[in-house]
């Protein structure tokens, strides 16, 4: 148990090293910067764009004044997007990338698990979208206060925290699907297709609000302080992302590299 540990953690500082080497780490901190401090500037200032613009000079256009609620929802329901994107663009390649060029073969020939290999992976990009996340929701928190108005932090970290488990979600599943497949647009579209079709599912009786996609309902209500939990969604999230890592190692084992 212990050996697997080191081996795990020596993994997981060679992955770092990867994300540091190929910029991925920079690249994906600066992407989450940019939308986490572009939220409240734009709703701050927009006004004052569109009337620098011209476009409101033949038909006045009236902005209802931004409020940090506003700001917060934006900033969720963009990171939601945007987030899910950038999730399965780092994750799509992780494996069927290696697998290709022949990586994968040469670490694992090392007395190296198949789980060691499939988690060090998980918690190198985990990392490095959980800081990304909380670095972003910090400076659009902060930006907010001084731009708009105060608003409560306990429930913005709660929102913001939810959505990072559905970002993780989506890595573990882009993950999966990257040791299912050798191409990584295979692995990518696969997964985006199926996060979209549990979001639109996510409206059917009984199963739907034991979905993941209701993380970000949860997530929303939480700011506007309306709704009910939706613990069963969050319990099926962190199910989804064992059984997902669990798997992907079953594929390794399974199939010649």
């Amino acid at each position: 148990m212990v050996q697997r540990h080191e081996r795990t953690e020596v993994l997981f500082k060679k992955e770092l090293r990867e994300q540091l080497k190929t910029y991925k780490m920079l690249i994906v901190g600066i992407a989450f910067v940019f939308f986490g401090i572009s939220t409240p500037l734009l709703l701050a200032y927009l006004p004052q764009i569109i009337e620098f613009s011209g476009q409101g000079a033949d038909m006045p256009i009236n902005m209802p004044d931004p409020t940090p609620l506003m700001s917060m929802q934006e900033f969720g329901q963009t990171m939601l997007q945007v987030g899910v994107l950038i999730c399965i663009l780092i994750t799509m390649g992780t494996i069927s990338g290696e697998k290709e060029k022949g990586t994968a073969m040469l670490t694992l020939s090392k007395p190296v698990s198949r789980g060691a290999f499939v988690m060090s992976k998980y918690l190198a990009l985990g990392m490095l979208v959980f800081v990304s996340m909380l670095l972003s929701a910090g400076l659009c928190y902060a930006y907010t206060l001084m731009l708009i108005g105060d608003f409560a932090f306990i429930p913005f970290l709660g929102s913001t925290l939810l959505l990072t488990l559905f970002l993780l979600l989506c890595l573990a599943v882009t993950l999966f699907f990257s040791s299912f497949f050798k191409s990584s647009l295979a692995a990518g579209g696969t997964a985006l297709v199926l996060l979209i079709a549990q979001g639109l599912a996510t409206q059917l009786p009984w199963i739907g609000k034991y979905l993941p996609g209701n993380l970000s309902s949860w997530s929303t209500q939480l700011l506007s302080g309306s709704g009910e939990p939706a613990w069963g969604a969050l319990v099926v999230a962190v199910v989804i992302i064992g059984l997902c890592l669990y798997f992907a190692r079953i594929r390794l084992e399974q199939k010649e590299l």
